[in-house]
């Protein structure tokens, strides 16, 4: 069957004018919805801010910024949006540190987030015809579950492995007939070392084509590494728990950095000593506004 080259033609190829018009319209309908949240309109208040002085995309900037600090002293819903009733789902992390980090998710928040990892699986090749296997743990850690909804929005077959038992993840691969895996680069190591232990060759005994990984630091040799011995080509995901997990960012075909949806983001590159945008080949924090979001 033919597929668009897109999951969603007209957002994945808007102009840059059309972009930007959206970006302004989503961060003035999302400051405003702020102000339901008694953490924010108090922050607004004491910097004198008001949804009406968002008038273009450069006020982002008046903006105060939001720190896991911010989260955690405000610990579980003290950032809430929307009240709880109207909440469906909750991720948090560990709370090694203190407090854990929680961020709620309301129902179209879900949705939004199933449709931004679609496009992220859709862009590297994956279509309803696929078979996708999911070797990230479910529960708090987002991967799991993100990339679950993901894969089912693009309308694949989903086999929600879950977390180890590696020699059983073999097993789906082969009998499943699995060719879009999800597995952070260590562990897509260890399923491949493994299936040399258990005789199976990944290009003559399974289909697996394309791998999508992430959630931990890993070297281009290591890619190309995990690429040859899997018979696969791996794409790298970028995600952040506190803006919704993984879908945030990731790669194409060309595999050669990362494509962010700018109509879910606002990106900035900020010089932390100055608070203004970093300047060209200077290095800044990176800085990302969500303006899809309700919770």
């Amino acid at each position: 069957m033919n597929y668009s080259e897109y999951f969603n033609p007209e957002l994945e190829t808007m102009s840059r004018e059309g972009i930007e018009k959206l970006q302004l319209e989503r961060l003035k309908k999302t400051v405003k919805h702020c102000m339901n949240s008694d953490f924010y309109r108090r922050k607004f208040e004491e910097m004198g801010i008001t949804p009406d002085d968002i008038k273009t995309l450069d006020d982002v900037r008046k903006l105060p910024f939001t720190t896991k600090e911010d989260l955690r002293d405000n610990y579980p819903f003290g950032l809430a949006s929307v009240p709880l009733k109207e909440c469906t789902r909750l991720h948090s992390s560990s709370g090694t540190t203190g407090n854990p980090t929680v961020v709620l998710h309301s129902k179209k928040d879900l949705e939004e987030w199933a449709n931004a990892v679609a496009r992220c699986l859709w862009m590297v090749g994956s279509r309803p015809d696929d078979v996708f296997q999911n070797s990230a743990g479910y529960g708090m850690f987002t991967a799991g579950l993100g990339f679950q909804y993901g894969a089912e929005k693009v309308g694949m077959l989903t086999v929600p492995a879950a977390a180890g038992n590696t020699k059983r993840q073999i097993k789906f691969i082969k009998d499943f007939g699995t060719n879009v895996l999800h597995a952070i680069p260590s562990y897509a190591s260890r399923i491949y070392e493994v299936m040399q232990d258990e005789g199976v060759d990944p290009r003559k005994d399974t289909n697996l084509r394309i791998l999508c990984i992430g959630a931990e630091p890993h070297s281009e040799e290591q890619r190309k590494r995990i690429e040859d011995n899997l018979g696969v080509k791996a794409y790298n995901s970028y995600g952040i728990s506190e803006m919704m997990g993984p879908g945030v960012a990731f790669e194409c075909k060309e595999q050669n950095g990362l494509h962010i949806w700018e109509d879910y983001f606002i990106v900035e590159i900020i010089n932390p000593e100055t608070l203004e945008p970093a300047k060209e080949g200077e290095l800044g924090e990176l800085v990302l506004t969500t303006i899809n979001r309700e919770a």
